[in-house]
């Protein structure tokens, strides 16, 4: 109680500058103590404090916080108590190329627009004692290899991600950098009820499970998709994999999207 207070009145006064701060708290009410360094309170609450780490923002329970240092003590990311949770995959549409036609009626023309990759799915939690109902979103990445094209003479490889946040900043596989953007603070969480920390945009349905993940195939054009890879991320590891390939008579080797 007196910690609130305390916060309370330097925010209402301006003079609380968490840019280089570190707090102590808990993850639940009886979980272990953390230390988070680099932290900034956005507001507070009657029951809650929101800070800031990096581009994440998270609210917690002001009974969590245990202190408040206005000096960097140390570093390190926030513990993660969400759920643990599976991903089955239901079905998955495959587009033939990367530009889908369609006829115009009465006419001859066709439009053209690009390809989606679409991937229908539910999600099970695993919760366990001491954790949050709160899942982190899935994050899915999509290697897709086509028939080779005149400006490129080997087969292709295209990556694709989704939802925007799981955008990791390389042309070929990293592993290293995936996980950077699975633990990061920013990453989207799907709170009970389908509201999410970054507003409702989830994808949740009370009576179907989760929307299908579409996924443009920019970039593909006119070449025949002959190959995928899929992984999909949950809280921490890779928790469900799917691979295809379009016939024998295109090879493509074993974990081919790592090779390109």
């Amino acid at each position: 109680m007196k910690l609130r207070l305390f916060l309370t009145s330097l925010f209402a006064l301006n003079m609380i500058v968490l840019n280089a701060g570190t707090i102590i708290y808990k993850t639940s009410k009886k979980g272990e103590q953390h230390t988070l360094a680099k932290v900034k309170i956005v507001s507070i609450a009657k029951k809650t404090v929101t800070i800031k780490h990096g581009k994440g923002v998270r609210t917690i329970p002001l009974s969590y916080l245990i202190g408040y240092y206005d000096t960097n003590i140390s570093t390190g990311s926030f513990a993660d108590n969400t759920c643990d949770y599976i991903v089955s995959i239901r079905d998955i549409k495959i587009p033939k190329t990367g530009y889908t036609y369609t006829k115009i009626k009465k006419k001859k023309n066709k439009t053209k627009s690009v390809s989606n990759f679409e991937i229908s799915f539910a999600v099970n939690k695993k919760q366990k004692k001491g954790q949050s109902k709160v899942i982190r979103m899935p994050y899915f990445y999509l290697f897709v290899m086509t028939t080779r094209s005149k400006s490129y003479g080997q087969r292709p490889v295209y990556t694709y991600y989704y939802p925007d946040e799981a955008k990791v900043k390389s042309n070929t596989y990293d592993e290293a950098k995936i996980i950077e953007a699975i633990t990061s603070m920013d990453r989207p969480r799907i709170y009970p009820g389908g509201r999410t920390n970054f507003g409702n945009i989830s994808k949740l349905s009370s009576a179907s499970g989760y929307k299908p993940v579409i996924i443009p195939m920019k970039g593909i054009k006119n070449q025949r998709i002959i190959a995928y890879h899929l992984e999909i991320w949950g809280k921490n590891k890779i928790i469900t994999q799917k691979d295809w390939h379009e016939s024998v008579s295109h090879k493509v080797g074993k974990n081919w999207w790592k090779r390109y």
